[in-house]
Parts: C-alpha cells; sequence; structure tokens
C-alpha cells in the first residue's frame, strides 16, 4: 500500500474517531484493513509432535471501532442466510456424505476443499470510546457473547526493534489474561490496535507472540478501504455470557468430547475416541 495513502487513512481514523463515536449508533465504515495469519497449537500427536491451526484473519479498522474476523467462518455463515446460499451448501454437504458412505472419504475433508467448512467462530470488536471488546464466540453448539474491558492489558514498551513488512517496528510485552505476550508494532500506522483482543499501544501490532510460543499472529496483508462495518449474525441467538464462565466451558467441552456427544445424544452416540493432550487456551486465568 501506499505509504501517503496508508497515512492519510490513518490520519482520518485518528481524526474521526473523536466525532463519530457517541453521535449515532450506526457503525462507521472501515477505512482501513488488515489480514493476519493465526497461529494456535492444540494438540499434542501420539509421536509428540504439535498439532495446530493456521487460519486466516481480518481486521476491519473505521473510525473509534475495529472488527476482527474469521473471512471463510463469516462466508460459511453468509451463506446460510440466503436461501441460494443454503441449497449449495445443503448440495455440497450432502454430496460429501454420500462420498463417505460410499468410499469412507472423510466428509469434513470434502467441505474444507470445497470451501464451506467454517473455522474460528471467534468474532471480536473494539470500541474505543466506550473502552471495551465485544466478544462473540461458541463451544458445544451454545454461542455465547461478553464483553472484555481494554484496559485488561498493559504494554511495557521495550528497546528492541525490526522490520515487519518495510515498516519499522518496536517491541512491547505484557501479561495478559494469564499468558505473557510479545508484540511488534508500527508508529509509522498511528492506529492503537491489533489482532484478536490485542490493543493500546502507538502503532498497529503487525506481530504478536506468546512467550511459549503456543500462540502468534503475523500480518499479511494491508490496505486502504471504504466498506461496512461488518457484524456479526443472529446476535439474539447469544447467550449473555461471562469470559471466565465461558472459558471454563469451552475448555471442558475440547477436553471431554467424546463424553459430552455419548451426553448430548443420550448415548445413542459413543465415539470411544481417544483423549488428546490439548494444550491449554489462549486465555489461561480461568483455571
Amino acid at each position: 500500500m501506499n505509504r501517503n495513502v496508508l497515512m492519510l487513512a490513518t490520519l482520518l481514523f485518528c481524526t474521526l474517531a473523536s466525532v463519530a463515536i457517541g453521535k449515532s449508533e450506526t457503525l462507521p465504515r472501515a477505512v482501513m484493513k488488515a489480514q493476519y495469519t493465526a497461529i494456535a497449537a492444540e494438540s499434542r500427536k501420539e509421536n509428540g509432535d504439535t498439532f495446530s491451526t493456521n487460519y486466516q484473519f481480518i481486521l476491519q479498522i473505521a473510525p473509534g471501532y475495529s472488527y476482527y474476523y474469521n473471512p471463510r467462518t463469516y462466508y460459511v455463515d453468509s451463506l446460510e442466510h440466503d436461501p441460494a446460499g443454503r441449497k449449495v451448501l445443503e448440495q455440497i454437504t450432502s454430496a460429501a456424505f454420500e462420498e463417505f458412505m460410499r468410499s469412507g472419504a472423510q466428509p469434513f475433508k470434502i467441505m474444507e476443499e470445497k470451501g464451506v467448512m467454517q473455522q474460528s467462530r471467534t468474532l471480536n470488536r473494539k470500541n474505543f470510546a466506550a473502552g471495551v471488546i465485544d466478544v462473540w464466540d461458541s463451544t458445544g453448539g451454545d454461542k455465547h457473547h461478553y464483553t472484555v474491558p481494554m484496559d485488561d492489558i498493559k504494554w511495557e514498551i521495550l528497546d528492541s526493534t525490526k522490520t515487519v513488512m518495510g515498516y519499522e517496528c518496536q517491541l512491547a510485552e505484557a501479561d495478559y489474561h494469564g499468558r505473557k505476550w510479545y508484540a511488534w508494532f508500527a508508529q509509522e500506522i498511528p492506529v492503537t490496535d491489533g489482532p484478536w483482543q490485542l490493543c493500546g499501544l502507538p502503532g498497529l501490532i503487525l506481530e504478536a507472540e506468546t512467550a511459549d510460543k503456543l500462540y502468534s499472529f503475523e500480518i499479511n496483508g494491508l490496505e486502504k478501504c471504504d466498506e461496512p462495518l461488518k457484524e456479526p449474525f443472529d446476535t439474539e441467538k447469544y447467550y449473555n455470557s461471562d469470559r471466565i464462565a465461558f472459558l471454563k466451558v469451552k475448555a471442558y467441552g475440547r477436553n471431554n468430547r467424546s463424553a459430552q456427544i455419548n451426553a448430548m445424544t443420550g448415548g445413542k452416540v459413543n465415539l470411544n475416541m481417544k483423549q488428546k493432550e490439548y494444550f491449554d487456551l489462549i486465555e489461561t486465568d480461568y483455571n
């Protein structure tokens, strides 16, 4: 992206943030978006190797707000909310399970190859004027919504620097919800934001990693835009929840999937899955 265009966009962000918030409940349009690769170590394989997920996320940046979402999941959700899209999903799903019955091919792998397998359902919307992050997430088929105060994260800026995507970045560290984070931010992009729930530095966070290297974010795209700030679908179907309570349920479900499926089906489906050795969640302070 042209540096002059980028600076104009970020200056516009900073200028409008104080004007747009509070005057209207209508969300402003995004003026910039960043794409990140989110890498999460999920479990340990039988041979000792680590199984990690590697998903793409988009951070839309608007005056006073931002929205962080997985574009694959958003695409599938949008299909489910469109009559023609639902038919396409039904056809692909039906064909995948017919192939499973015929040849034993894994249906979810087929759906992934067709681009209609949902990935992460975590959504985050930052409201900078209110100082809160709205989080929408799900586990075990149940959808939950809760808020997180932005001031939960307190950074210490360090002396180290490095170049990321052509931008000179400075290193900062913080303890956040049970993990130590290291983040590289670019003051040349004066947006106090970043991937997931990370924010609060005097520049956009381009890379971040936990001290144990189990979770990380890497930017791989940054561009100016003019588009509506996306919103979650069917917010009325989310339980009003609490962060700690949700994380406890999520951790229990992930560590007891066979028992959970058995209970949900009244004992009709018993997978007898070998228990995996899961790493802890990205936030660990629920323990």
